[in-house]
């Protein structure tokens, strides 16, 4: 039996693209209770279903090019940060949708650059200190290169780097990025057998 225990869940806040939730934990062995306020892409959160089954929310895409050792990356401007980021496309899945379907819209509308082969990863949370978000990346190979679709409230540019270039990016305490981008571009270095640490 698990130590905590979830005793309530109360929706805080419903907004568009997200939601804030408070849940009340007790500590089984010490009566402790602690609140807890979480972020959800899912409306209608209950004490039954946090946590389980619920759809895949976003994907996150690693555009390579093996053949002529690069990845593509993007240029991102961030409102949470305010700030550019060096990112991979990625976006939200629409109702309704797969998530292969949503990883070669995503890769389209941000990059301009359309799909050859597609490897989805199992989901997997976000950020579990603060979100339920379940996320897929997926690993892509380029065929071709046309224009980007973003929406009016994206400002991405898209770039390839050689193999060398997105590691010297990727470890340049310098350079902000995402964890999920960092981590992506390294895994790929490594299995294409670059040295990475």
């Amino acid at each position: 039996m698990p130590k905590m225990k979830l005793n309530s869940l109360d929706t805080v806040l419903e907004m568009p693209y997200f939601n804030v939730y408070s849940a009340m934990y007790e500590n089984r062995e010490t009566s402790h209770i602690a609140q807890y306020d979480i972020v959800s892409r899912n409306k209608g959160l209950t004490m039954q279903n946090l946590g389980r089954n619920l759809p895949v929310s976003a994907v996150a895409i690693l555009p390579v090019d093996p053949v002529n050792r690069r990845i593509l990356l993007t240029r991102e401007f961030r409102m949470p940060v305010n700030d550019y980021l060096v990112a991979i496309p990625a976006g939200l899945v629409d109702p309704g949708e797969d998530v292969r379907a949503a990883v070669i819209r995503e890769l389209r509308e941000e990059t301009g650059c359309v799909a050859d082969r597609v490897m989805v990863l199992p989901p997997a949370f976000s950020c579990i200190g603060l979100t339920d978000e379940t996320a897929a990346c997926a690993i892509v190979t380029v065929r071709e290169q046309a224009g980007s679709e973003q929406e009016e409230n994206e400002e991405i540019t898209s770039r390839w780097y050689s193999y060398e270039q997105a590691l010297a990016i990727m470890t340049d305490p310098q350079v902000r990025t995402g964890a999920r981008a960092q981590l992506l571009v390294l895994f790929w270095l490594a299995q294409e057998g670059m040295k990475v640490l």
